[in-house]
């Protein structure tokens, strides 16, 4: 099957003719690019206004003015204008507020106090300024000066808190500060102050935190133009203690009080101690020292010191420890010093010595019945020369102790007991 193709218009010369409808086509073409060839001349060549929000105003020639007259500037805070430029549309629509720059400038200052200047806007190519919000403003020249203030620190706020545990006085790694600027605002100033929000804490901790300034009203200090010179923080040290109850308690030199033949009392017997908790937790009771019960043969009070180590504090620094015997008796026996196989000896060394006394008397304390079954063959005595190293007299002290005494409600000497001996 044949493929039918769209007969030509041939004219008289036999050459195809042209439809009217292209040329028309073409004429409006020509005559549409032309119109918008003349409308977007007209729009971007076209004198417009447009409105520039927010421009921030810088001040020029500061350092100039700091290094001359010693002066600066107090202001509240930044300062911002709006600024009206006028040209033609294509100019404005390429501008941003980056390319204004606002200024005042400073090198006309040379004299302190509140006065007035101008806000200028540097010129730009094609636009021109026809209006800004503030051509003007009052700024306050004072002189710069430094002043050293005191540093204070708080705590604002806490989470969570055990009863027994206290917050000490915040201790910092410098008391003062050192601030530059404009005199009149350096005498409002009363302190820096730095405002602690802590964790739960348990156990004494260091924090660096930054300062603010706060003026004699209690309020805080904005101003651009004051400065501590990199100084921003100090470092806080919040020490914690905690506080507990405990019993006292007194160790016993040889173990000879029992429940059955002595009382024992501590007064106060409890007492409240502080301190970190890392030391305090571990702390069930307090011993506040040792009793030499071979010291006393009748009832007693002492009055025992309270030493405390580093770390743990209290008010109570002393306790009366009350000894009461109970159904105690004494007696003296007589224990030869010769011949008495319960007599020992540790001689001294590459001397020969010779005991002076014949006897000694020791006095026994123990409840009736114990005590009746006490003499001489139960008491051992140890007279240890081993350390004399010199021809001459010598009081030696002796050891004593009962032999198969009860443990439940012993006997035992009391008193100390020397012994005269010639070392030759």
């Amino acid at each position: 099957m044949s493929e039918q193709k769209n007969p030509e218009i041939l004219d008289n010369n036999g050459e195809i003719k042209k439809s009217k409808g292209d040329f028309f086509l073409k004429i409006i073409s020509v005559l549409t690019a032309v119109l918008i060839w003349f409308w977007v001349v007209g729009f971007e060549s076209q004198v417009t206004q447009r409105r520039f929000t927010n421009i921030p105003v810088r001040f020029e020639n500061l350092n100039e003015m700091r290094d001359n007259y010693n002066y600066s500037i107090i202001v509240e805070k930044d300062l911002y204008i709006d600024v009206t430029l006028e040209g033609r549309s294509a100019q404005l629509n390429r501008i941003r507020n980056s390319d204004i720059e606002a200024f005042i400038n400073l090198s006309t200052v040379t004299k302190p106090g509140e006065q007035p200047l101008d806000i200028e806007i540097k010129a730009m190519d094609n636009v021109h300024v026809v209006n800004q919000s503030q051509s003007s403003t009052l700024l306050y020249i004072d002189v710069e000066n430094s002043r050293t203030i005191p540093v204070d620190a708080r705590i604002i706020q806490m989470e969570g808190r055990d009863p027994n545990v206290e917050i000490g006085e915040l201790r910092l790694s410098t008391n003062s500060v050192t601030v530059y600027g404009p005199d009149g605002v350096l005498q409002t100033l009363s302190h820096a102050q730095v405002n602690l929000s802590l964790p739960f804490v348990e156990r004494p901790v260091t924090v660096i935190e930054q300062f603010i300034l706060i003026n004699n009203d209690g309020e805080e200090v904005r101003n651009q133009f004051i400065s501590t010179r990199g100084v921003t923080s100090v470092e806080v040290t919040v020490p914690v203690t905690m506080t507990k109850e405990i019993p006292l308690a007194v160790n016993l030199r040889y173990g000879y009080y029992t429940d059955k033949n002595s009382d024992i009392n501590i007064v106060p017997d409890k007492i409240t101690i502080s301190g970190s908790p890392d030391f305090i937790n571990n702390i069930s009771e307090y011993n506040i020292g040792t009793i030499d019960e071979k010291r006393y043969d009748s009832d007693t009070t002492l009055t025992m010191p309270i030493a405390f180590p580093d770390g743990i504090a209290s008010d109570t620094h002393a306790a009366d420890v009350e000894i009461k015997l109970i159904n105690i008796e004494s007696k003296i026996i007589n224990v030869s010093t010769r011949q008495n196989s319960n007599f020992n000896i540790i001689p001294p060394p590459n001397f020969e010595y010779s005991i002076r006394e014949d006897r000694i008397q020791v006095k026994v304390l123990g409840d009736p019945e114990t005590l009746s079954r006490i003499n001489s063959s139960r008491i051992s005595v140890t007279a240890d020369m081993s350390a004399l190293t010199e021809r001459s007299p010598h009081l030696v002290p002796l050891v004593i102790e009962i032999i198969s005494n009860n443990a439940d409600n012993p006997a035992f000497c009391v008193g100390e007991y020397l012994i005269n001996v010639e070392i030759y």
